[in-house]
């Protein structure tokens, strides 16, 4: 039994599969074994080492997978996959990823609109907080049409109570000018009347 193996992938060590993975390398070569004992057939160079494509590190990811549910052995993980990458099976692979790709979908879509709800909360979010803004600036503005004209009429009133003041003072000096005009009358009388 030979695995598909494309003309045109890339071929990639054990130690850059498992970099891939995020695997020991000892863990890739173990995949292969296993994988060879079921028949299937890995890129080998002239002097016999292991090559990798991406598909065959996209068997060893869902072994992985595979392997991390409970009850499911690491053989048995790789019994149930390697169906799926054979010649004589091709049509089940396909229904798989097909099916792996509505999934992908379902859960990009329940994703999406997640994010979308999340948008548009965060858009009622703003709208209302430029209400608020809005709402703030008015008071702000009404507050220094407050203040000016409080400082209008304190400025009004202050100008009046100056023109009360120099009025006042200008009568204090009146008086006290005609007060000493009478006065000097007064000594002017009786300086005469009495000679002196």
């Amino acid at each position: 039994m030979e695995g598909i193996q494309g003309n045109l992938e890339a071929l990639y060590s054990p130690g850059e599969v498992a970099l891939q993975l995020n695997i020991q390398r000892q863990t890739v070569t173990k995949y292969a074994r296993i994988f060879e004992t079921e028949g299937f057939v890995f890129h080998k160079d002239d002097k016999g080492n292991r090559a990798y494509t991406d598909t065959n590190i996209l068997m060893f990811r869902r072994v992985t997978d595979a392997k991390n549910k409970p009850g499911i052995t690491l053989e048995t993980a790789i019994k149930g996959i390697i169906p799926m990458y054979t010649k004589d099976s091709i049509t089940l692979g396909v229904t798989e990823i097909s099916t792996e790709n509505e999934h992908y979908k379902d859960v990009t879509n329940e994703k999406l609109d997640m994010l979308m709800q999340a948008i548009a909360k965060q858009q009622e979010l703003i709208i209302e907080q430029n209400k608020k803004i809005d709402s703030l600036q008015e008071q702000l503005n009404e507050h220094r049409l407050d203040v000016k004209d409080r400082d209008i009429k304190l400025l009004e009133h202050i100008r009046e109570h100056q023109k009360d003041r120099k009025e006042e003072m200008l009568l204090i000096a009146q008086n006290e000018v005609a007060a000493a005009k009478q006065e000097e009358q007064q000594k002017g009388f009786f300086a005469r009347l009495f000679g002196k």
